[in-house]
């Protein structure tokens, strides 16, 4: 048998094997650099080994759409291209592939620097809504009398995110404390100071207005007298107004409002006719009810002078019975303020008396009661009203002229206002001599809106002695510190007394004074010193968050002042 040597069988077989598969060499999977076009200034960081990119954007930075420039290794395409447009929002991820198929992913991370910045606007304490504006570093913050200082609430006024040390969510302003303010980087910080400080005790006049009860059923009947004189007093109010005269209606049962119209019983022109329980009189148990909680009540003569609002009805009563009352304009019709208030004569001498003889009246059926208050249309009257025959003769005859066509003639014009501000006079001085206590007041508009509109010469009341308490109405939101400046001034020009006690549009129509507003007004009002302040009308206060709010600025009691 043929037989090969060894040697030559071990080459044969060694040339017959499978030569092994070479093993693929690893790409290089190197990101130079990336870009992008519209964050020239982001801060691109990249960590190869652990293949991920982060983004971070300048402060301020909005995310959007940016062209991407990738500079990989050689023989590397990325996805997405270099000079691609990417959306940051969804930018996640950069997929690297090599040409003989392998591939890699990068992920991708895009953030925005937070803020170094430790700036705010203002910081407001939560509870009360006062707000402090800096002075500096420092913010100072005015509380009602009375307030515990220990445990107050701050926020600030800003968009960034900052913390402070200690926190003002919980702070101790019993005495004044530097609190530190850093930024959301964690690293900037700045140190400001916070102190409180207390306005004087409250003097004067919390009122507030009860309208007819055709605006409200809050005092129809005997328990719902009892439960809202109640909140008057939970709340530390201690006058109320109450409606006396609208619609020619009065609040009680009255004989001279039934001389005077066409009424067929005094119980007819009662504007409670319809009360239930007690005595069976709404004035008489308001009065008793409120002065057992020692809240003072003042009638409100609402409608004054004027007769009705849109028009003239020659049926209502007092109408029907003194068809010559009716006030006259220059262009011979019914006298009227902006088409809207119609207006009985004021000038006419029988005008007046009537509304005496109710005022009166008033007093002398109800004794005890603490004042009467002539409002915006008592005395009043439209600037082009006093063209009926009987004043055009009364003018001919005091000053020898016949009476202009031009209402704004300054010599006409002076003597009407001075007609009215004798009436406002005759007021003081007639129910004073009933009852000297009697606290005799008005409420007009501001000032010289009111004369120039509606004949209210109010500084020349004060002037003559004829105001006890002047509850001028502040009406517009917007200008109420303008307004409360400029009646505080001609207030102060005429009298030494603390006389003005602004009137503040808690309701108006279904709409409520915002808690923001309201805070912001009482705070006003104690810094500029006003005589207290009312509020119109009362059923503003049956809201939570407003009753909340009295509750922290009426935090004691206030004995109504001594007029």
């Amino acid at each position: 048998m043929f037989r090969l040597p060894l040697l030559l069988l071990l080459l044969l077989t060694s040339c017959s094997a499978k030569k092994p598969e070479p093993v693929p060499q690893e790409p290089d999977w190197t990101l130079h650099s990336v870009k992008l076009s519209a964050y020239p200034e982001a801060l691109i960081r990249i960590d190869n080994p652990a293949r991920e990119l982060s983004v971070e954007l300048p402060h301020g930075s909005k995310l959007g759409r940016s062209t991407v420039e990738i500079v990989a290794a050689s023989g590397i395409s990325t996805s997405p291209k270099s000079g691609e447009e990417v959306d940051l929002n969804n930018f996640k991820a950069i997929y690297l592939s090599a040409q003989d198929g392998q591939a890699a992913r990068f992920g991708v991370t895009v953030t925005v620097q937070p803020s170094s910045s430790t700036a705010f606007s203002s910081l407001t304490e939560e509870r009360y809504r006062v707000k402090a504006f800096p002075e500096g570093d420092r913010f100072t913050f005015h509380f009602p009398h009375g307030t515990d200082l220990k445990h107050l609430s701050f926020a600030a006024q800003t968009k960034e995110t900052l913390s402070f040390s200690p926190d003002i969510r919980d702070l101790d302003l019993s005495a004044p404390r530097d609190v530190t303010v850093t930024a959301a980087d964690g690293k900037t910080s700045r140190t400001i100071r916070m102190e409180a400080l207390h306005y004087p005790q409250d003097t004067g006049v919390r009122g507030v207005y009860l309208p007819s009860p055709s605006h409200t059923g809050s005092f129809l009947s005997y328990s719902e007298v009892q439960r809202s004189v109640e909140l008057l007093s939970t709340l530390h109010f201690n006058c109320l107004f109450v409606c006396a005269w609208a619609g020619s209606r009065v609040a009680w049962d009255s004989e001279v409002l039934l001389q005077n119209s066409t009424r067929t019983s005094k119980e007819a022109g009662n504007m409670y006719r319809s009360y239930t329980g007690g005595s069976g009189d709404a004035l008489r148990d308001i009065i008793d009810v409120a002065h057992s909680k020692g809240i003072k009540v003042i009638l409100w003569f609402e409608y004054g002078f004027m007769h009705g609002i849109g028009g003239v009805n020659t049926q209502d009563p007092v109408l029907a019975a003194h068809p010559e009352w009716i006030g006259i304009n220059s262009s011979g019709k019914p006298c009227n303020y902006n088409d809207t208030d119609y207006y009985l004569n004021g000038y006419d001498p029988a005008v007046q008396d009537f509304l005496m003889d109710l005022m009166k009246e008033a007093l002398t059926l109800y004794p005890d009661l603490d004042g009467i208050q002539g409002d915006d249309r008592l005395p009043a009257m439209p600037h082009n009203a006093g063209y009926d025959e009987k004043t055009r003769r009364r003018y001919l005859a005091e000053t020898g002229r016949e009476v202009p066509s031009n209402d704004n003639d300054s010599h006409w014009e002076r003597w009407r206002l001075d007609l009215l501000n004798a009436f406002a006079a005759r007021m003081h001085k007639e129910l004073k001599e009933l009852k000297p206590s009697l606290v005799v007041c008005f409420a007009p508009n501001k000032y010289p809106w009111c004369r120039n509109m509606l004949m209210q010469d109010w500084p020349g009341w004060i002037a003559d002695g004829s105001v006890d308490l002047l509850t001028v109405q502040c009406y517009v939101t917007a200008n109420y510190r303008e307004d409360v400046a400029a009646t505080l001034g001609y207030v102060q020009e005429k009298t030494d007394k603390p006389l003005f006690n602004p009137a503040m549009i808690l309701k108006n129509g279904d709409t409520l004074l915002s808690l923001d507003q309201l805070a912001a007004q009482l705070q006003y009002n104690r810094e500029v010193g006003t005589f207290g302040e009312s509020q119109f009308w009362f059923d503003g206060l049956k809201d939570q968050g407003i009753q909340e709010l009295f509750k922290l600025y009426y935090n004691q009691p206030l004995p109504f002042p001594d007029l």
